[in-house]
Formats: C-alpha cells, sequence, structure tokens
C-alpha cells in the first residue's frame, strides 16, 4: 500500500504523522523548512551564543489532546512541563489573578478570594458577570472582545491591566478587533473548567523537546525536507504528490500554501471561496542573556506595556524559575504580542525601552534588581498567528476531494492560533483516514 503523505511538520502535521504511524500506517512527511516544528521551533542563535526557541509558549492543563500526545510519545508531562495553580501577577505587584483551590464550581469563587487588584467591588462583580456567560455558542459571533466585556460591566482599568494582555496571549490580536466568541472558548475550558484546566505549564527544556522531537525519531528518515510543488489525484485513485503515488494526503501547511496546492484541483475555486484567507500578526520575543540567574521567584509576570515610551512588552518569563539547563536559567523572555506595531523601528531601541520597562516595574513590585545583561537577541515572527477577527470563516479537515485533508491552527478548530489547536487539527485529519480504512 502507498504511503500517506503529510506536507507540513509543524504541531499539526507531526500530530498527523505520529497518530497514523502508531497505527501502523505508512507515512512521508514533507517539510519545505530546514527545521521541524513550524511556528513553534527552535533556532540557533549566533547573538546569544544558543539554540532557543524562536518564541515563548505555554501549555495549560486545558490542553489535553497535547498532554495525552505526549504521553503517547513516551514524554511525561510532569518532568517536561513546569506546571503551577493559576497565579497571574503583575511585575509592579499591582494586580492578582489566582485560584484557591476549590472545587468546582466553587472554584470561581475562590478566583474572587484569591485576586487583588480588581478595581473593588465594580472589578469582582465584572468578573461574577464573565464566568456567568461563559457559553460560547452564546456569544454573539460579530462581537468583539473589548464589546463583550464591556457589556458585562468591565472597569475600564481591569481591561488595561487583564484582559488586553490575556487577549493578546491568547489570540495575539487586540481586544477591540478580537472575536468574543473564540475568547470566551478559551476562558471557559481553562478559567472556567476548574483549577486543573486553568493549571499553567512552561516547558522546562525547548519546544522541540517537548515532544515534536520524539515524533520525529519516531518517523526517521521518513521525514523529507522539500518543498511540495504540486498535488494531483491519482490515475487509478490515491493522490501523487510531486508525482510519487500516495494513498491520501494531509495538507498541514499555512492557509496561503494550501491555497497554492489547492487551487489547480478540479472545482477547487468553489470550495476555497468558502473561507477567508486571514490576515497574520507578528509576535516579537526580546530575550536577555544574564550574568547570572534573576531568581525573581516568579516564572511568568504580566508587564504594563505602553508602546509611545518604548515599553512594548506584556509578559515576562524568568527562566531561572523554570529551566533545567544552567545556561537557560540565565535567560529571560519577554513577549510582545501584534509586534507589527514597532516594524520599521531600530531593535536596539525596542529592546532599551523594554529592559527599562522590566527594571522600573520590577522595583515597583519589589523584585530583586535584573542583573547584568550580557547580550540579548529581539526575535519576531511575522506571521505568527491569524487574526482572530469576527467573521473569519475557517474550513474544516474534510475537503470536497476524497483522502485529501486539512489541518492546521487556522482550521476551524474551535480555538484560535493555539498550539493546542494546531495539534486537534492533525489528530482529527490522521483520525478520519483511519476511520476511512
Amino acid at each position: 500500500m502507498n504511503p500517506i503523505a503529510v506536507v507540513g511538520a509543524g504541531w499539526a502535521g507531526l500530530a498527523a504523522a505520529a497518530r497514523l504511524h502508531r497505527a501502523g500506517r505508512a507515512v512521508r512527511v514533507y517539510e519545505a523548512a530546514a527545521a521541524p516544528g513550524g511556528r513553534a521551533r527552535r533556532i540557533d542563535h549566533p547573538g546569544l551564543g544558543l539554540r532557543i526557541d524562536n518564541g515563548q509558549h505555554i501549555l495549560l492543563g486545558a490542553y489535553t489532546a497535547t498532554l495525552a500526545l505526549m504521553r503517547s510519545l513516551d514524554a511525561d508531562p510532569a518532568q517536561a512541563l513546569m506546571a503551577g495553580d493559576l497565579d497571574l501577577r503583575s511585575a509592579d505587584g499591582g494586580l492578582r489573578l489566582r485560584f484557591w483551590p476549590l472545587p468546582p464550581p466553587l472554584h470561581r469563587l475562590g478566583v474572587l478570594l484569591g485576586s487583588r487588584g480588581l478595581d473593588g467591588g465594580r472589578g469582582r462583580r465584572h468578573l461574577i458577570r464573565v464566568f456567568g456567560a461563559l457559553e460560547p455558542g452564546r456569544v454573539d459571533p460579530s462581537a468583539t472582545v473589548a464589546d463583550w466585556l464591556a457589556g458585562l460591566g468591565c472597569p475600564p482599568g481591569l481591561m488595561t491591566r487583564l484582559w488586553e494582555p490575556l487577549c493578546l496571549a491568547a489570540m495575539n490580536t487586540p481586544a477591540h478587533a478580537a472575536q468574543a466568541r473564540l475568547f470566551a472558548r478559551v476562558l471557559a475550558d481553562s478559567l472556567g473548567a476548574g483549577p486543573a484546566a486553568s493549571r499553567i505549564l512552561i516547558p522546562r527544556d525547548g519546544l522541540h523537546e517537548l515532544w515534536p522531537a520524539r515524533a520525529c525519531a519516531l518517523l526517521g528518515g521518513d521525514l523529507l525536507r522539500q518543498r511540495v510543488r504540486a498535488i494531483a489525484p491519482g490515475p487509478a485513485g490515491g493522490w501523487r504528490v510531486d508525482g510519487e503515488p500516495h494513498e491520501s494526503v494531509i495538507l498541514a501547511v499555512p492557509a496561503p500554501e494550501a491555497r497554492r496546492l489547492l487551487a489547480p484541483l478540479p472545482d477547487a475555486a468553489d470550495f476555497l471561496g468558502g473561507w477567508t484567507e486571514p490576515a497574520h500578526s507578528a509576535i516579537g520575543t526580546l530575550t536577555l542573556r544574564l550574568a547570572r540567574p534573576w531568581d525573581s521567584g516568579r516564572p511568568m509576570m504580566l508587564l504594563r506595556d505602553d508602546p509611545a515610551r518604548d515599553a512594548w512588552g506584556q509578559w515576562l518569563f524568568d527562566r531561572g524559575a523554570s529551566a533545567r539547563a544552567d545556561a537557560s536559567r540565565r535567560l529571560v523572555h519577554v513577549v510582545i504580542g501584534t509586534a507589527d506595531r514597532y516594524a520599521g523601528r531600530d531593535p536596539a531601541r525596542i529592546a532599551a525601552g523594554v529592559i527599562a520597562q522590566i527594571r522600573a516595574q520590577a522595583a515597583a513590585g519589589s523584585l530583586p534588581p535584573l542583573p547584568e545583561i550580557e547580550a540579548h537577541a529581539l526575535v519576531t515572527e511575522r506571521r505568527a498567528t491569524f487574526d482572530a477577527v469576527p467573521g473569519l470563516r475557517r474550513p474544516g479537515a474534510a475537503t470536497p476531494w476524497p483522502g485529501l485533508l486539512l489541518a492546521g491552527d487556522w482550521t476551524d478548530t474551535g480555538y484560535p492560533a493555539v498550539l493546542e489547536g494546531a495539534v486537534r487539527s492533525g489528530l482529527k485529519a490522521a483520525d478520519a483516514i483511519l476511520e476511512n480504512r
């Protein structure tokens, strides 16, 4: 029997390939980039002299498909991830959102009791309304996050300090433009589902070591480094990928690449016209290499951003509190959402502004001073996520052509562009092939 082609070795493609391989199916994976992992991969950065992830990512306890995939590849999440109960704190000490360990549904009361900086009673009443509205199917699909939260009585200060950075973290789309229904889905599966689902999981090592490295080892020589030029139905059934026969094909590539490969197929125009090619936004990550670990005691903190003052960061990760390797423990990562905003600016000025931002807010929060900075690097993933806006039409896994399926975080996963959505889409496409055997 001919192998199944998986085009793309990002998290969606590798998840699909691993599932098929473990089911005893022959798989051939095509990847155009020099390294697997897609938009969550490792890079060698000469300025730091280290191998780092192209961006700082976290997982949640609600990421059940990713955690199950890790276990299926003999990766122990308890060893590979630093797990902590939800405890979001701003570096300046002005805001804290955390769970008290109460069983559902009392966990929602635990959030209110364990938090501060919520603008008093008005903010607490707003959070109660948010918890009561976490049914994504009841959220107006045309509403933005800002409109939805305003309708739930959100104080302006809480929008700025809490919801804006959370929305950027979850969707990389500003609250005034992001789709409320998708945001409500993320909140429902995390904050709304209880302490276990909302646990923050930070990789102790790199993203590649989390599980993609194991998937690549499993596939061995079946991972080919080449860009696919064309796919076409086979003359006697099945599919041809660059002329080579395959039983089925999973396209786990970005949306523009999927359109390029699908466009020559019969009746493709109608199918492609049924979904939107989304716009994309960048994510920036400023990495600081310190002379010694910072030891702030907080693996993850909120930053108040103010781009007008070159204070671009929204989230800070002190790897001294989460990493295993000595070299990694001297790193600090600052995540900058919707990083298209700083396009054309001097990277050195961006870095200087963010470093000043960290120092000022850490001092306000009585954190230890930031140690001496030996080197820094700004990495910008220019097509990091699709813009999760109202009215976005996303295709499912199925296509009009038997044996040809789609996967990727941009497909209709029910989530914004997050790692769990990519994994679920790959597993869904693989399961469709296995069910139709």
